[in-house]
């Protein structure tokens, strides 16, 4: 698509992956920006896993090399944008908070990209979106891959199994290393604590399990809460929504579109 239009500034494609598909690891001669309009995709760069619910957009820079998960059935629209026509990035991917100004600016470009004649005006509106991508305050739903082996064991384990609810030492038993060296290398990687940690990583894993036909009662349960309003608490700290208002929304676009 990119290389029989090289002289378009920006394409647009809407792409569907089943719960579970794996697009491997790749890289794009253009920009992208990935929106979802149903669904959750998960898309890991060289360090960082990014989320990306219906409530983000998420810039990759071309050139870098990085591999999709869909977490449940997904919907998403990739815009392509041409280096040739935008200012340069750094290798850096970007997660924004789909406001409603940013979701009707994507829109806008995916319908001029659409209609050849539009040049002059998409031209303009990607200088807005540059703004957008390139401002300080970046959301990012994002799980920092361990480096540690030991620490890498754990994630790998968690993120299977969210529920599991294993003390420090008991992990270390399984890993093969103290509870205090443990404790010391959550501190160090992640800057926070291994309670803490668990507690973001099985939060990001309850956001594909909203678009499932769960109570949220099952969803706490399947994430190791011992009831739902434990879990709409901490839901509501960590997003500054409910769960049942992310499910609403994530509909309410869905139709929307």
């Amino acid at each position: 698509m990119m290389a029989a239009n090289p002289r378009s500034p920006a394409l647009v494609k809407t792409i569907e992956m089943p719960k579970g598909y794996v697009d491997t690891r790749h890289h794009h001669d253009w920009h992208q920006v990935i929106f979802p309009i149903k669904g959750l995709l998960q898309t890991e760069s060289e360090y960082y896993q990014h989320l990306v619910p219906h409530t983000s957009a998420l810039f990759v820079p071309a050139t870098l090399e990085h591999q999709s998960i869909a977490l449940s059935n997904t919907s998403f629209i990739g815009i392509y944008i041409n280096p040739k026509f935008c200012k340069t990035y750094s290798m850096q991917v970007r997660s924004i908070s789909l406001t409603p100004f940013l979701k009707e600016l994507l829109q806008e470009i995916r319908r001029k990209a659409l209609v050849a004649d539009n040049q002059d005006e998409l031209l303009h509106l990607l200088e807005v979106l540059h703004d957008q991508i390139l401002r300080d305050e970046v959301f990012t739903f994002q799980l920092l891959l361990p480096q540690d082996r030991r620490l890498k064991l754990i994630f790998d384990y968690l993120t299977e199994r969210p529920a599991l609810d294993w003390s420090l030492k008991m992990w270390g038993e399984k890993v093969g290393a103290s509870e205090r060296t443990l404790s010391r290398l959550f501190v160090k990687e992640f800057k926070t604590s291994f309670p803490l940690w668990r507690q973001h990583l099985r939060l990001i894993y309850s956001l594909s399990l909203l678009d499932e036909n769960l109570t949220i009662q099952a969803i706490a349960d399947k994430i190791g809460y011992q009831n739902d309003s434990s879990y709409i608490k901490a839901f509501k700290v960590y997003f500054d929504t409910t769960p049942q208002q992310f499910r609403a929304n994530g509909n309410h676009q869905y139709h929307e579109l």
